[in-house]
């Protein structure tokens, strides 16, 4: 359990085995745990995998044995204090206890001699935080870990903790550490926590002060990539009205990485209705549409999704009309900018979108061909899952009534007859009455493409294809492995070991798993069978 390299599974088995001796281990336990140096790889921000185990281990035999988890470390078994491994231990094992207060112990272990423990304290402190209010001794203790002396990874943790608590003094101190003098993996973090887990309560006056320092990360030409995407997503969470204007210049740099993070920025604050009507106030889309004709098609495809994120008729309207004219330097992006399209559901916008993808399929270029199949795929998806039936049925009936579609089935492009199988796939519901062509899907089982004749042999399978039982059977012996496991999958779907044909299949195939190279079906056809046996009155 506690070596640096042992396999997960290894780990489990070894705790549950622990764990089955029971509280008379407990002694062995601690002395161990307490004795171990501390364990400091991986560095930070990574956590070692020990911790997970001893934690489930102590807290299964404190419940055992009827202790607290703070009793723990002052057990009559231990000569000394407690080691920083048996107090981490006990720390990470208060989360699988909730119901039991041990904010007392987390407030101790703050002021433990070992950073590692402090650290330990301070995130499990932050998880609390973020559902009860903290004691004023707890508080204090964390206020006492903000000293610039203490680690890096303790004074973040402990200043996310208080702004958690609204003791606002932690928002300086992140502020801090996201100014460049501080180490990399330090600033990043900060960005992180500020793009996913930054509370609600924050003034008008504290936004304004985070927008600042966030534009500042933005606009560094020296700001590592991956740090100036996060203080994008962190600067879309405090956004006000009147961060437009500076946005909007943002997007006339020479820079295209500091437009693509605008445009980020944009794209998210777009959430907010309120957002986005000030964003038409601004008339926001006149400043994006030039970078349409970007040279950089990065810039060009975050433009689009930007767009779309603001949705309306006229944004529809300009991607028709880009998906319209092949020589268009955004053609492409543009058809897959309909996917996003805010309201792309609606009744006014639907038939015309799906109109112009279904034109995009007439394109002799098989990457336009995949993009517009890929889009009419992804609005089938919205469509289904936001349980808009009529849109769904109407979406079906334009794309299922396009001869188009089938003739896909026969191009060169094995890319273009795999998603035009997926879409076709979708096309299926038990609510509607349109079906696959047999002969085609059953060709297409046997297609010189291994993903396309996996892709049909699912597609038969999700659609409840019975005329393929034959066909799939085929499939069992194809050399690719894959399209074999996925045609036996379809066929578990379509049959069972009620129907004699399935039924002599799986027997074929179990007869395989004595073979010197046994086939890779067998054993769970062996074990289909044995099932349905013990399941036989």
């Amino acid at each position: 359990m506690l070596a640096p390299n042992t396999d997960y599974h290894v780990r489990v088995q070894a705790t549950r085995r622990l764990a089955r001796c029971g509280p008379s281990t407990l002694p062995l336990v601690l002395t161990t745990l307490s004795s171990t140096p501390e364990i400091l790889v991986p560095a930070w921000p990574w956590w070692p995998p020990q911790y997970e185990h001893c934690s489930r281990l102590l807290a299964n035999l404190c419940q055992k044995a009827e202790l607290r988890l703070d009793e723990l470390l002052k057990h009559p078994t231990l000569s000394e204090p407690a080691g920083p491994v048996l107090w981490i231990s006990t720390i990470e094992a208060t989360t699988h206890l909730p119901g039991t207060n041990y904010e007392d112990l987390l407030c101790a272990a703050l002021a433990s001699p070992w950073k590692t423990v402090r650290y330990a304290s301070a995130i499990t402190l932050a998880t609390r935080a973020g559902r009860t209010t903290l004691a004023p001794a707890t508080i204090s203790g964390l206020y006492a870990r903000l000293d610039e002396e203490e680690d890096f990874p303790v004074r973040l943790t402990a200043a996310y903790t208080l702004l958690h608590c609204r003791e606002y003094i932690g928002l300086d101190i992140l502020l801090q550490l996201l100014n460049p003098e501080a180490p990399f993996e330090v600033r990043k973090a900060v960005a992180f926590l500020l793009a996913t887990e930054l509370p609600v309560h924050l003034s008008v006056a504290q936004r304004e002060q985070l927008t600042t320092c966030l534009l500042y990360v933005l606009e560094d030409p020296l700001t590592e990539p991956e740090l100036a995407t996060q203080a994008s997503h962190a600067l879309s969470k405090v956004a006000l009205p009147s961060l437009l204007p500076t946005l909007i210049d943002l997007l006339q740099a020479e820079r295209p990485a500091l437009q693509i993070l605008a445009l980020t920025t944009l794209e998210e604050i777009a959430d907010s209705s309120m957002m986005r009507r000030m964003m038409r106030r601004h008339t926001l889309h006149t400043y994006i549409m030039p970078l349409l004709r970007s040279p950089e098609s990065e810039v060009r495809r975050q433009a689009c999704y930007t767009l779309a994120s603001c949705g309306g008729e006229y944004v529809a309207a300009v991607f028709g009309t880009i998906a319209l004219n092949r020589e268009h330097p955004a053609h492409m992006e543009a058809l897959e900018g309909l996917r996003m399209l805010r309201g792309v559901l609606r009744a006014s916008i639907r038939e015309n979108t799906v109109r112009w993808l279904l034109h995009a399929l007439k394109d002799a270029d098989e990457a336009v061909q995949v993009t517009a199949l890929d889009s009419l795929s992804y609005i089938l998806v919205q469509a289904r899952t936001q349980g808009k039936r009529q849109a769904l049925q109407e979406i079906s009936g334009f794309i299922a009534n396009d001869p188009l579609i089938l003739l896909l089935l026969n191009v060169p492009g094995a890319w273009v007859r795999q998603r035009t199988i997926e879409l076709l796939g979708l096309l299926w519901s038990p609510h509607t009455t349109f079906m696959p062509p047999q002969n085609e899907m059953l060709r297409l089982l046997t297609d010189s493409d291994s993903g396309v004749r996996a892709c049909a042999a699912f597609v038969c399978g999700h659609i409840g294809a019975r005329w393929a039982v034959p066909g799939l059977i085929q499939s069992l012996l194809d050399e690719d492995p894959h399209v074999a496991q996925t045609a036996f999958n379809a066929l578990c779907q379509l049959t069972t070991t009620a129907d004699p044909i399935f039924c002599a299949v799986l027997q074929e195939l179990a007869r395989l798993a004595q073979a010197p190279q046994p086939y890779p079906l067998a054993q769970q056809a062996l074990q289909i069978l044995h099932k349905s046996q013990r399941q036989k009155p």
